[in-house]
């Protein structure tokens, strides 16, 4: 409904060619707010839900990166970043290099080099970590600010449907008292 297409005439609201009480236009008013907010509320749920993926999928690669900076021993110089693994909630993306996940997040990587020594090795793969750490802080803050949005959401949906319920009682006790004066 459009607020301006709205239009009075003896005391009746005309919207969409429909003649409509204030009670009436009132609840269709709401009612499309409500609708509105319920569109905002599934695109919010989506976001939440799409952070909280990334950030299993982040704590997975942070555990991997751990699992390969263990596995450095002087007589190992195969590069664990070569070796491919899905993440969860990712999995349509198929087996990538841990390089090649951090390109996927947005992410700047420490090349490992295998014939580093065993310091060197740890302090790569740490920097790997940190880097990983810190997205996941990024996200979390960012997954508060999403949450507190759906909350606010959620809340003006609350109230919008309080607001058509209100209406609808007054509607009805007004009817009753018309009732009981025509008796």
């Amino acid at each position: 409904m459009d607020v301006n297409s709205i239009q009075a005439s003896g005391g009746m609201f005309i919207v969409d060619g429909k003649s409509m009480d204030l009670g009436q236009l009132m609840m269709e008013l709401n009612i499309d707010r409500t609708n509105i907010i319920d569109a905002q509320l599934a695109d919010q749920m989506k976001e939440v839900q799409d952070k909280n993926t990334q950030l299993k999928a982040l704590n997975e690669l942070m555990a991997q990166c751990r699992q390969f900076k263990a596995n450095k021993t002087a007589g190992n110089d195969d590069n664990a970043a070569g070796a491919e693994f899905t993440l969860p909630g990712y999995e349509d993306k198929g087996a990538k290099q841990v390089n090649e996940w951090f390109t996927e997040f947005g992410l700047t990587e420490t090349d490992v080099n295998p014939s580093d020594d065993k310091d060197e090795w740890e302090a790569e793969w740490d920097a790997n970590i940190q880097t990983i750490k810190g997205a996941i802080d990024s996200l979390n803050s960012d997954s508060q600010l999403a949450m507190t949005r759906l909350q606010s959401l959620m809340n003006k949906r609350n109230q919008s449907y309080e607001v058509v319920s209100d209406v609808l009682q007054k509607d009805q006790k007004t009817r009753d008292t018309i009732t009981g004066n025509l008796r």
